[in-house]
């Protein structure tokens, strides 16, 4: 019940269009019920020889019958086309509704996962949170319009019948009414398990999807090893384990049903006989009891319905749990509601207070000409396995730095602590003398660019590509951009230029071809810290080359991490930092280091 109040807030902006439809479905509900009654009249007073109702007034008692019967069936015709058009109104404007609720949920999510941490999203299956963002969030329509709109639709039906069947014979309504106790105890019965297992099913599709995901990611892999036979193996079991699943839901789903059935068959019986007697002893007429019937046959209807809401509804209720527990997962990296504000500083003007240490505690903004400096940073995935550990040091503005040491060292997570894609979990980093954490996120993460080594394509053009690093930016400023990453000249010689198609699906470029749009939206960004992540390792002699000396020209005026084992990148920096085992182990210029035993001259004599 509470995933139902919460699923409300995906429909709050849409109060007057619903409540519209509520009215026209309390028309339309008028309507139906009225549809019986032409026929009634035909039968009791065409046929049987009754004087007219009194609600036909004036034109009842003097027409003849002919007249009669040709009126009566155009009623019959205008009441139905009433009835047809406020109902199709009536849902034309619900399905508007539930489609801008889960358009809504949709936004929402995604938006969440566009927030959340690294460390969410890396515990968590890739195909598991797509299926969460694009199937799932179906649940809030789902209880919209087959929950909230049906259980109103049916439950005014059921109100407006019982008081019209209450006017005409009591005894049959309340055996009517007698079978609504035990469709609510079979709700309650089986409502319960289907949830659980509704939701075990999401589960289990959500898995299908992770390993499709997963198997179009390795592929080459799979192909190289030859091992299709062995992931096929693997799916054909995860999709067992989905079938299992989703036939233990539709199992309790159709206990459900034959439990309804039986219900829904002792009231009609019961009503059977005891109408039958009543038509026995006259105590309704021809038309009346035509009336009666024809009530009966909506009137379950709307209870078979209501029995359906129950288990649509735990289903429902599965998904848009699934969709909560995504929009309720904590925000690991959060911005302070007092945060300063981060501006860029005057280029080529370092003042002294842009010393890397710490500033006093002013609240203006935060001038960043690049100081940096890392005061006790300890930092783990897990909490009892550290990657990073009292790690100290301090980097002035405009310095290069390379950070180099085995795999596994912790280099790539100093690099993330900068743009707090995490925190540290002790420790603090600072940026002209102020702790990371008391800066707003966007505008900390505007003055740095991360160039890693994988190059990120997105679907579309080379210019949009490459526009990643500046919203807004012109032609020029792109193909500017592109010319300083020594990118250009490739990308005119494509199909159409800056904006031929690239990315998943479209036309392939070279690891190089890729590493240089990469470093060309770091110069669109012009951003005074630049990280960058082993920039060279999957490139050949030639690529590695070009980039080099896009590198050079990216690194002058910005201070700079460079995660590399490239004797070429390393000396080009002002300093050099190792890692061993997250703990800062050497830290000096490139020939101070060679000068002393350690890790670095070890690895630089090998070079």
């Amino acid at each position: 019940m509470k995933n139902l109040f919460r699923a409300w807030q995906f429909f709050r902006a849409d109060f007057p269009r619903l409540a519209v439809a509520l009215g026209l479905m309390l028309l339309a509900t008028a309507a139906n019920l009225l549809k019986p009654w032409p026929l009634a009249v035909v039968v009791d007073c065409v046929l049987g020889g009754h004087p007219p109702p009194a609600w036909l007034g004036s034109w009842g008692a003097s027409g003849s019958r002919p007249t009669l019967l040709l009126g009566l069936a155009g009623l019959t015709l205008a009441l139905h086309i009433l009835q047809g058009a406020l109902t199709t109104g009536q849902n034309y404007l619900a399905i508007g509704i539930g489609l801008r609720g889960l358009m809504r949920a949709r936004n929402e999510v995604f938006g969440c996962l566009q927030r959340l941490s690294l460390r969410f999203h890396q515990g968590s299956q890739a195909g598991d949170m797509i299926y969460r963002a694009t199937w799932d969030p179906y649940a809030f329509q789902t209880l919209f319009q087959q929950g909230l709109i049906t259980l109103a639709s049916s439950l005014a039906s059921l109100a407006l019948m019982l008081a019209i069947m209450w006017r005409m014979d009591r005894p049959l309504t309340l055996v009517a009414a007698g079978t609504a106790p035990l469709l609510l105890l079979s709700i309650r019965a089986f409502g319960r398990e289907m949830n659980r297992r509704g939701a075990a099913a999401q589960a289990a599709d959500g898995k299908v999807a992770a390993l499709v995901q997963q198997a179009m990611a390795a592929l080459p892999l799979t192909q190289s090893f030859t091992r299709e036979e062995h992931e096929q193996a693997g799916f054909v079991r995860q999709t067992a384990a989905a079938e299992r699943s989703r036939r233990a839901q539709h199992g309790a789903e159709l206990a459900y049903g034959f439990g309804t059935t039986v219900v829904f068959g002792l009231g009609t019986a019961a009503i059977v006989w005891l109408g039958g007697r009543e038509v026995i002893q006259g105590r309704l007429s021809v038309g009346e009891l035509l009336i009666f019937l024809a009530y009966l046959g909506q009137f379950y209807d709307p209870l078979n319905q209501l029995s359906h809401v129950g288990s649509t509804m735990a289903g429902a209720g599965a998904g848009a749990q699934r969709v909560f527990e995504v929009l309720d997962a904590p925000e690991e990296v959060k911005e302070k509601p007092q945060a300063r504000s981060v501006q860029r500083g005057v280029a080529g003007a370092v003042p002294r207070e842009s010393a890397p240490g710490l500033a006093p505690a002013v609240k203006g903004p935060v001038r960043v000409h690049g100081a940096l400096a890392f005061a006790g940073v300890s930092f783990g995935y897990q909490p009892d396995r550290l990657a990073l550990r009292e790690v100290s040091f301090t980097l002035p503005a405009a310095r290069s730095l390379a950070v180099i040491g085995p795999s596994g060292a912790g280099k790539t997570t100093l690099l993330q602590l900068l743009p707090r894609f995490y925190d540290p979990t002790a420790g603090a980093v600072l940026l002209e003398g102020v702790d990371l954490r008391e800066l707003r996120l966007k505008e900390l993460r505007r003055q740095v660019a991360l160039v890693s080594q994988e190059a990120i394509l997105l679907p579309g053009t080379v210019a949009e590509n490459i526009a990643c690093g500046k919203t807004g930016a012109t032609a020029g400023e792109i193909a500017a951009a592109a010319r300083a990453a020594r990118a250009d000249e490739f990308i005119r010689l494509l199909p159409q230029g800056y904006e031929t198609l690239i990315g998943e699906g479209a036309a392939r470029l070279s690891a190089g071809e890729k590493q240089r749009l990469n470093l060309a939206r770091a110069f669109l960004k012009d951003a005074p810290i630049l990280l960058l992540d082993e920039p060279t390792s999957a490139l050949d002699a030639e690529n590695e080359a070009l980039v080099m000396e896009s590198l050079t020209e990216l690194m002058r005026g910005r201070t700079t991490l460079l995660v590399t084992h490239r004797l070429a990148a390393i000396r080009r920096v002002d300093l050099v930092l190792v890692l061993e085992a997250g703990r800062l182990a050497e830290m000096g210029t490139p020939a101070e280091l060679l000068a002393r035993p350690g890790y670095f001259a070890r690895v630089m004599s090998g070079a």
